[in-house]
């Protein structure tokens, strides 16, 4: 029986071995979309930031002597807001599902990893409490045999 519950116990550590690199991979993946929400967020900070300073510095320089200089400049800032709604809703969009993916990728991997190493466990106390029932039943065969032996050794010097 020993030999079937190492073997067993083999094949859970190797499942177990196996959910673990799983769940390295999900958080190495979850890390890689973290890191790109922090870029991207980055990104629309920078161009809110510049929208900003460009309305600000728009607004307290000399004031547009043609209307084709007014309508430049609101194209301009126009464009500035656009690109910084648009990097935010980017931003969103991957926060939503790139980084939400990941996320649940990596929860799914380790509640694998942990079933496993549950079941590892397991195989582990079974296995040792077989071992212990064997360490018990051979203590107990020696005890017969010494027993028996001092039957034997009893008998023979009643019989001399």
């Amino acid at each position: 029986m020993s030999i079937q519950l190492q073997t067993l116990l083999d094949l859970r550590r190797n499942t177990e071995r196996g959910a673990r690199h799983a769940l390295d991979l999900a958080i190495a993946a979850r890390r890689r979309e973290e890191e790109e929400l922090a870029r991207l967020q980055a990104r629309w900070r920078e161009a809110s930031d510049q929208a900003t300073r460009e309305d600000g510095r728009l607004a307290s320089g000399p004031s547009p002597t043609t209307a084709a200089q007014a309508r430049a400049r609101g194209s301009y800032l126009r464009r500035l807001r656009e690109e910084t709604a648009l990097l935010a809703g980017v931003a969103e969009a991957h926060r939503a599902t790139g980084l939400a993916a990941a996320l649940a990728a990596e929860v799914a991997a380790q509640a694998k990893y942990e079933e496993a190493r549950k079941a590892r466990e397991a195989v582990e106390r079974l296995k040792k409490r077989g071992e212990a029932e064997d360490e018990r039943k051979a203590e107990r065969r020696a005890e017969e045999f010494a027993s028996d032996l001092a039957q034997v050794a009893f008998v023979k010097r009643l019989s001399e």
